[in-house]
């Protein structure tokens, strides 16, 4: 053992003095010794580690024994015994660290989780109940929804419905046909070229949506005279009383061979007061939140040929080179990270918390907090301001499936995409546009509460906008364009980053473009 500890060392470049190197091999578990160094080198960039390095540290280094549990733990804690450290009974309990670490930087989180299990045909079931109840119960507020019945109960003459759209398609003549369907039944419906208003509403529409319409006709088949949205509204803006800057960014795509380190390297220097005239570098010190959302790391086999795009081909040396980097923001900035594609977790979405497995080293670092995809944060230390985190996988076939968006370049336009999604309440309406999971109860891309601020990344550029008093922020990249982006229309903007001031509300793009 004594030697494969050694070897670990001279890979990690590091020194162990005679006495460690024998404390070490007591632990009787190479795993555990090899991760204890590597938290030590990672947290305290320490690579000569002696006894008198332990003991002129203990209170700091105590913290480490926090991080492991059971079995694990007790090797941890003969360890310090061995160096005459009695640590165990610090005044430092695991509670008291978690509830510091969950409260750092004045930060909730909703996250979507759900415990493994054998998905049925009666989980997607429930999945499309439960988002019909939900947008039913907002669309029956609507006063324009008069005279509101249930398909079954359809005679003759003008009423209201909510619906699901099942199908949808274009006549001869060009005029669109609907299928509904809601709790009680299916019925077919018609929206005519005559209403042009109605008309150009129908081309937006999305299979599986919940909408309201006003009608006229019976049971056979209805004539539409509007359609109504969920939608989200929100009449009063907030802001807070202290000056407090959030920087929203994403898609940094650590690994690959197009990664923009050095601009990278620019930004966070710029987060820490060192770059740019004295204006700039007290501005960058009220940032109390930092955004990343989603594509943290390149990853690997996230499509065919990647490996020749790589410079790290392990992803865990990519998450290690990200919590390297991230490690060098000032600590009292918010990191608030979820997953995307490329990360190291399922597609499916929600999108669960990237895990220890694979990155550890993000772990080590007490200012981040990691959520799902998607999540709702509440930031501020004050007047609380509900952000709306997704990375957006169902953006490319929003833009695919809706005419306005496709022919108008929405790849060029983000917060365009954004704003359908929130006028639908849903971040995937249609069930092929991502591969998800249904959870018990819930269906966790609908938007049940209205955003302050919603943030989304994947087509790799800034942009900025306002709908219906939400603040939209679409994240730029630190990746120039790859193949495999002109390949699924991505033109990418790197280097730019969204910040929000939240006292004023004013928002910038701030460049680190070469």
């Amino acid at each position: 053992m004594q030697q494969e500890v050694l070897n670990f060392c001279m890979y990690k470049g590091i020194l162990l003095d005679k006495d460690i190197l024998n404390v070490l091999e007591n632990l009787r578990d190479i795993e555990v010794a090899k991760n204890f160094i590597e938290k030590i080198d990672f947290q305290y960039k320490q690579k000569i580690i002696t006894k008198s390095f332990f003991q002129k540290n203990s209170d700091k280094v105590s913290d480490i024994l926090l991080s492991y549990k059971g079995d694990n733990r007790k090797l941890i804690e003969e360890f310090f015994l061995s160096l005459g450290l009695n640590i165990s009974n610090s005044e430092k309990t695991e509670d008291s660290i978690n509830k510091i670490k969950e409260n750092v930087g004045n930060v909730s989180v909703k996250v979507f989780q759900n415990l493994p299990k054998k998905i049925e045909v009666k989980d997607f079931v429930n999945n499309f109940r439960s988002r019909y109840s939900f947008l039913k119960n907002i669309l029956q507020q609507r006063p324009e929804l008069d005279n509101l019945i249930s398909i079954n109960r359809i005679s003759e003459g003008s009423f209201s419905i909510i619906a699901m759209v099942s199908d949808k398609r274009t006549t001869k003549n060009g005029n669109v046909i609907l299928e509904l369907e809601d709790l009680t039944g299916r019925i077919i419906s018609l929206v005519t070229k005559n209403r042009p208003e109605v008309f150009e509403k129908s081309k937006e529409l999305l299979l599986d949506e919940v909408i309201g319409l006003k009608c006229n006709g019976n049971k056979e088949m209805i004539f539409v005279s509007d359609i109504f949205f969920p939608d989200v509204f929100i009449h009063t803006k907030k802001s807070s009383k202290h000056e407090e800057i959030v920087a929203f960014t994403s898609d940094i795509h650590v690994g690959s061979d197009k990664f923009l380190r050095e601009n990278f390297e620019k930004f966070i220097r710029w987060l820490n007061g060192e770059v740019g005239n004295k204006e700039q570098k007290e501005e960058a010190l009220k940032i109390k939140y930092l955004f990343i959302t989603g594509d943290t790391v390149d990853g690997v086999g996230v499509y065919p040929g990647q490996e020749t795009q790589l410079l790290l081909k392990d992803v865990k040396e990519q998450y290690r080179e990200l919590a390297s980097l991230l490690s060098k923001i000032r600590s009292d900035i918010t990191i608030i990270m979820c997953a995307g594609q490329h990360d190291a977790v399922r597609v499916a979405e929600p999108q669960p918390i990237i895990t220890e497995n694979y990155a550890q080293p993000l772990y080590f670092l007490k200012n981040i907090k990691l959520v799902t995809n998607p999540s709702i944060i509440d930031i501020g230390q004050d007047t609380k301001f509900k952000v709306l985190m997704y990375h957006g996988a169902s953006m490319h076939g929003i833009i695919n499936s809706i005419e306005k968006l496709r022919l108008g370049k929405g790849h060029d336009s983000p917060t365009d995409v954004v704003k359908y999604l929130l006028k639908k309440r849903h971040l995937a309406p249609s069930h092929s546009l991502v591969t998800y999971t249904p959870l018990d109860g819930i269906d966790a891309l609908l938007i049940h509460e209205v955003p302050d601020i919603i943030t989304t990344g994947d087509l790799h550029r800034p942009e900025v906008s306002d709908y219906n008093g939400v603040t939209l922020i679409a994240s730029s990249c630190w990746q120039s364009r790859t193949p495999f982006e002109e390949k699924v229309g991505n033109n990418p903007d790197p280097c730019k980053v969204p910040i929000l001031n939240l006292k004023t509300r004013e928002i910038k793009i701030i460049d680190f473009n070469d």
